[in-house]
């Protein structure tokens, strides 16, 4: 018995690629093998509709023009850097779509280059848009080449974010660390590099009451919504880099490019080493593949059955299980006792023999989970501070 997944997986691209500036870093902390997410494809995208689909089907489908890249990044300054400063041939368009965007002045300042105001406002408020609505495509597409322009400097989001996961749940919850790592690294990274370039006093002061206030993109200012810049709050920002704005992120890609992982964990303190522990942590819990002695039922969502199937989603709508008939009964039978014990009754009351490939993919993807016993947790906890 077997539970089968909505899409059928494809051959992995270089979706599970990060960036080189990243990757360094990141491999200094798992020593390891980075996952590829083989089931979420960016050159042919498995959230959209097929030929084979029927046309009765209420799946939900990403738009083929515009895919999962209806979001604009923010790009740090040092980020920005080494894209308008990297001059081979297949970053041209990833250039002029980077230049254009400096060049209306909106979000950008010296720490990054932040989405456009009315694009915050329009993304926060729309409903069912992610995925599907053209309005929002990433400025970086390249809608002729249907690629990302800017890939190999791609942002933590853009990095992490993927529709399926090949382990389910736990796949997701590796990428959600890394993701809260990466924002960390860039976060104190990009005001480092603004500390050593001495945007002067005045510039420091703005720039730090901006970030108090937070995500900007809901009382828009007449010129914001018109799509034109402050050019005297800008003057104000930039301080004495003032027009010299692609030198000062290019200053910021060299000041970070050399960095190896010693350097940015004391430039970054020991928030980032928290945030890199906890990625140790989701990538050993990725490579473990072990059966739980007791498992019990997870938490889920039943979207849709069939005579035949039951669709099941737990950590996300967009990457369900279709559960056979026999296999969804025999969930009940998996209340924390011996796992072996719970399979011998399924094999004698149901007549189904429920193999290790099943039992690992609903364990990834949350339909079953491993009992805990009182304490189990503190002891784990305990063990791993220890370690």
């Amino acid at each position: 018995m077997s539970a089968s997944k909505t899409f059928q997986p494809h051959a992995g691209d270089a979706a599970g690629t990060l960036p080189a500036l990243y990757a360094r870093w990141v491999e200094a902390i798992i020593h390891g093998s980075l996952p590829v997410e083989t089931e979420a494809t960016c050159s042919d995208c498995v959230m959209c509709s097929r030929s084979a689909e029927p046309a009765h089907t209420e799946q939900f489908f990403f738009d083929k023009g515009s895919k999962c890249c209806t979001y604009t990044p923010t790009l740090s300054n040092f980020m920005a850097g080494a894209i308008l400063g990297d001059p081979s041939p297949s970053m041209t368009s990833g250039r002029a779509s980077l230049e254009a965007r400096l060049s209306t002045g909106l979000g950008v300042d010296p720490l990054a280059i932040l989405p456009p105001p009315a694009y915050n406002l329009l993304y926060r408020h729309s409903q069912n848009a992610f995925g599907r609505n053209r309005t929002l495509r990433c400025p970086h597409l390249d809608t002729d080449l249907e690629r990302c322009s800017i890939w190999p400097y791609r942002d933590p989001t853009c990095v992490t974010w993927y529709c399926k996961h090949h382990r389910g749940k736990i796949g997701q919850s590796f990428w959600n660390a890394l993701l809260i790592f990466l924002n960390e690294v860039i976060k104190e990274l990009s005001l480092w590099c603004v500390l050593q370039l001495h945007i002067g006093d005045d510039a420091l002061a703005l720039l730090e009451s901006r970030k108090r206030c937070g995500t900007t993109g809901e009382n828009l200012q007449a010129s914001e919504l018109d799509g034109r810049s402050d050019v005297c709050a800008a003057r104000k920002t930039w301080g004495r880099w003032w027009k010299r704005e692609t030198v000062f992120y290019a200053e910021c890609a060299r000041l970070v490019s050399g960095l190896d992982f010693q350097e940015v964990e004391r430039i970054c303190g020991p928030e980032l080493q928290m945030s890199s522990r906890l990625v140790k942590l989701a990538y050993d819990k990725l490579q473990e593949t072990r059966i739980a002695t007791h498992l019990q039922i997870g938490r889920f969502e039943v979207e849709d059955a069939t005579f035949d199937a039951v669709r099941v989603w737990s950590y996300s709508r967009l990457d369900p299980l279709d559960l056979p008939v026999p296999v969804f009964m025999a969930l009940s039978y998996f209340d924390g006792r011996p796992t072996d014990d719970a399979l011998s009754m399924v094999e004698h009351d149901l007549g189904i023999r429920l193999d290790d490939q099943l039992l690992r993919t609903m364990i990834d993807f949350g339909i079953l989970k491993t009992r805990q016993e009182p304490g189990e947790e503190t002891e784990r906890a305990s063990s791993s501070a220890q370690a």
